[in-house]
């Protein structure tokens, strides 16, 4: 039997495989560029997580927040907050600003002060005073949003390098079982960074709604590099799980572009 599929493989013409020739190279160039843009989608998924320009809340001109201060804009990272504030001068024309019988300025216009940068890091345990973080804009809900973000986003990581690994297997073995190991490794590359995607826009929709001290109510937000170079990950995982999915089906006798592929898609016992 073993001899009469070699025969059969070996029958075909060139004129005949040419075609399938034509589709191998195109088929290789595909999968060549799916494991060469996953490679760099690890460096693009590090550079991503480590900056702070996944989310930006615009206060515009200011807004008067219950501390006295006046919120201008924030710079969200994945496990990291940066605020920048406005301190006005406690006495402004004659008026004592902490005076709660006095109406105070809703923006910053025509006060003097010092502009201010706090960050809050959710990964780290805050201090605590009466029971309650020192840290206004410290939020278990929040805490919670960065630790999912944070497992996943390590996940993610190894499982994208792994995929790269399997995806350079499949040049040097073409069985079709290899090409859908890498397109399972793909996929879970791709639920791993996507989970860390709506996180991210859950925690942003939970801050506008519960955290006015974070999101002031005529605060308005939009998604930084940073967010967009994570959707860009998971698109890419998306399309090399999808293509070497599709490239896996089984191309045995004169369906293969040449023998060897022939043989490396027959069925196999494999030992111990």
């Amino acid at each position: 039997m073993e001899t009469d599929k070699m025969s059969t493989a070996s029958s075909v013409g060139a004129a005949e495989r040419r075609p399938l020739m034509q589709a191998l190279v195109l088929e290789r160039r595909i999968l060549f560029g799916c494991t060469i843009f996953v490679g760099l989608c690890n460096f693009i998924w590090i550079a991503a997580v480590c900056t702070e320009s996944w989310v930006h809340i615009e206060g515009g001109n200011g807004i008067y927040l219950p501390t006295g201060r006046y919120f201008m804009y924030s710079d969200s990272g994945v496990w990291e907050m940066c605020r920048y504030v406005f301190q006005p001068n406690v006495t402004v024309y004659g008026k004592n600003l902490t005076n709660p019988a006095l109406p105070k300025p809703q923006n910053i216009t025509g006060l003097v002060g010092d502009f201010r940068m706090r960050c809050t890091n959710y990964l780290a345990q805050p201090a605590m005073e009466s029971g309650r973080p020192t840290d206004p804009a410290y939020d278990v809900n929040i805490a919670n949003y960065v630790r999912t973000m944070i497992s996943f986003g390590i996940i993610s990581l190894f499982v994208m390098a792994m995929g790269c690994g399997f995806s350079t297997y499949t040049f040097h073995n073409p069985r079709y079982m290899f090409k859908r190991l890498a397109a399972g490794i793909h996929f879970i590359s791709t639920s791993c960074t996507f989970v860390v995607v709506q996180v991210t826009m859950s925690s942003v929709d939970h801050m506008k709604k519960n955290i006015r001290f974070i999101y002031p109510e005529r605060a308005y937000h939009y998604y930084g590099i940073s967010f967009f170079l994570a959707w860009f990950v998971v698109l890419v995982n998306l399309f090399a799980a999808a293509s070497f999915l599709w490239y896996s089906r089984k191309r045995k006798g004169d369906k293969a572009a040449t023998d060897e592929l022939a043989m490396a898609d027959e069925p196999t016992i494999i030992g111990r």
